[in-house]
């Protein structure tokens, strides 16, 4: 059975992962293999010793990994999964596993290569102008995206698709290899593609969205495992 890798955090002392990608993964008939940070001290060099790699939701990422000093906007974060992370997403890389981001999942492959963050999308983006910490449930939608057509992620949710948000930081400066290939309305950039296809980053959070088109997103990551 292949193994499909999940990243989680750490509060209080207890590891936290989302119970619906860990489901997803099941139900697709690969093994779910959640990934724990560790403390820097006893961090070990990760290896790719799995068939795929998705990156999950969670707190703010530390600024110091995109040379930028904390604002006070910025929320919690921790350092010990960041660096854990950007070691994961280095060693899957150079090891052709693909990777899909989600959320907080998707700002860490931006970092990892070079790009950069708004700590806090209104502090710093005046031209923010749509609700992007929605106040109903994920499981329903609250704005458009649009994506652009000759993306992958077209293919699975079409040019204009309705979606969830929870999110007050963004992609400021994309990574070189990466397209920018959905935008929210206000221009906040909503998901990422690398060139060589083999990673993938989504904002929202398709994990909770009802919506059969965002079961495709997964299928589509799932048809990429080798």
């Amino acid at each position: 059975m292949k193994k499909i890798a999940i990243t989680a955090g750490i509060s209080n002392n207890t590891l936290q992962v989302d119970r619906n990608i860990i489901d997803i993964v099941a139900k697709n008939g690969y093994l779910p293999l959640v990934l724990a940070p560790v403390s820097l001290k006893a961090m070990p060099e990760p290896k790719a010793d799995f068939d795929a790699l998705i990156l999950t939701d969670g707190d703010d990422i530390t600024p110091i990994f995109y040379n930028e000093e904390p604002l006070p906007e910025l929320g919690v974060t921790d350092p010990h999964r960041d660096q854990y992370e950007l070691n994961l997403i280095k060693a899957s890389h150079e090891a052709n596993v693909p990777i899909l981001g989600i959320g907080r999942g998707m700002q860490m492959l931006n970092v990892a290569f070079g790009g950069s963050l708004f700590q806090d999308i209104y502090g710093q983006n005046s031209g923010a102008g749509i609700q992007h910490v929605q106040k109903t449930p994920l499981s329903q939608a609250s704005h458009h995206v649009n994506v652009t057509a000759e993306s992958i992620l077209n293919k699975a949710t079409g040019a204009h698709p309705y979606v969830n948000s929870s999110h007050h930081q963004a992609i400021k400066k994309v990574a070189d290899n990466f397209n920018i290939v959905a935008t929210a309305p206000d221009g906040i950039i909503e998901a990422i593609e690398s060139s060589d296809q083999s990673m993938r980053g989504i904002q929202w959070r398709v994990d909770k969205l009802n919506d059969n088109n965002q079961d495709k997103i997964f299928e589509q990551f799932f048809n990429s495992i080798q």
